[in-house]
């Protein structure tokens, strides 16, 4: 299986803003360049709703969503929801007895198909600070991944993040950290290869 698609290589962001009743549908979507703006009604579609129903639109789509931005609503509430984003979670403010604390649930086979859930009335900074346990306790191996993809954008001294951003979204999505890895340096052989061709005196006929 080949994961180094073309619609994988390019991730885009989600843009949610509250709408109003006055809209034709309980959530409106456009693009908008390389990111995604959707509108909702609150009356209509709470702000879970309309941010898993989006996610779940784009995907379907083949459009990977690696940042949701909410604009106009509480500062703790948007950091929640864009430190989730990066890692490709769903966020679910739930009532009721099942979710005493912020846990991240994997909900099916899909590796993207998962969601921060975080009790009614929890302390959203709280809830910030508990993400990368949360996330590491539900999938592991993609979490040491991650740290060892944010210990070499350190080293690389920022030359390489973009590159190292996407293989961070392709190990989140494909849950497959080693075939990553291998395509990628499949990757770096093949163009190395290509350019030391290229670069190689003709010889006379």
């Amino acid at each position: 299986m080949t994961i180094l698609t073309r619609e994988r290589l390019f991730a885009a962001s989600l843009h949610l803003r509250q709408g109003d009743a006055q809209q034709a549908k309980a959530v409106m979507l456009r693009s908008d360049g390389d990111r995604f703006i959707a509108v909702y009604d609150p009356e209509r579609a709470s702000l879970d709703t309309a941010a898993v129903l989006t996610r779940a639109l784009l995907s379907s789509k083949r459009i990977t969503i690696s940042e949701v931005i909410l604009e106009g609503h509480d500062p703790d509430l948007t950091a929640l929801y864009r430190a989730a984003s990066k890692l490709l979670l769903d966020v679910e403010i739930a009532s009721g007895p099942r979710v005493t604390e912020p846990a991240v649930r994997v909900l099916s086979q899909d590796p993207t198909q998962a969601t921060y859930f975080i009790p009614e009335g929890w302390d959203l900074n709280d809830a910030l600070g508990r993400l990368p346990a949360a996330f590491a306790a539900a999938r592991p191996k993609v979490a040491r991944n991650l740290k060892r993809i944010e210990q070499a954008k350190k080293e690389s001294g920022g030359k390489i993040d973009h590159v190292l951003d996407v293989i961070a979204v392709l190990v989140l999505e494909t849950d497959d950290p080693v075939g990553v890895w291998d395509e990628v340096l499949q990757l770096l052989h093949q163009v190395r290869a290509e350019r030391t061709s290229g670069a190689a005196p003709a010889t006379a006929a």
